[in-house]
């Protein structure tokens, strides 16, 4: 997998998001990882979703190939904003989620799709 672009470091207006990116290729969860940290993201990875009740996380931002049986059951559940990373977006457009990340990635839609999801859950929550 080709690494992802950079955007330039932003105004540091979300530096304190919390990540949790899930994937179950180890290239896609680096490189991902790279790209949020160098936006100022704190980030963890791993490849299944994180238990119920875990509240450490701002957004979670997911490979559509973790979503299978009771994973997609937790997903609706969460009250964090959920962005999605699809193969095949168009089969994400009536789901409960915050956004679709297509693929391919670049680091520029990432943190965009990031930045709008928390912006959202942020004005939601005043």
């Amino acid at each position: 997998m080709a690494a992802l672009a950079i955007p330039a470091a932003g105004d540091g207006s979300m530096d304190s998001g919390r990540v949790h990116v899930v994937a179950p290729d180890d290239d896609l969860r680096r490189s991902v990882t790279f790209a949020l940290k160098a936006y100022g993201y704190s980030v963890t990875a791993g490849s299944s979703l994180p238990g119920d009740g875990s509240t450490f996380f701002d957004c979670v931002l997911v490979d559509e190939r973790v979503l299978r049986g009771r994973a997609r059951e937790l997903l609706h559940a969460d009250t964090r904003p959920v962005l999605v990373i699809a193969y095949r977006p168009e089969l994400w457009t009536n789901a409960r989620i915050d956004g679709v990340i297509a693929m391919p990635l670049t680091g520029d839609a990432v943190i965009r799709a990031v930045e709008a999801a928390l912006g959202k859950a942020a004005a939601a929550a005043k």
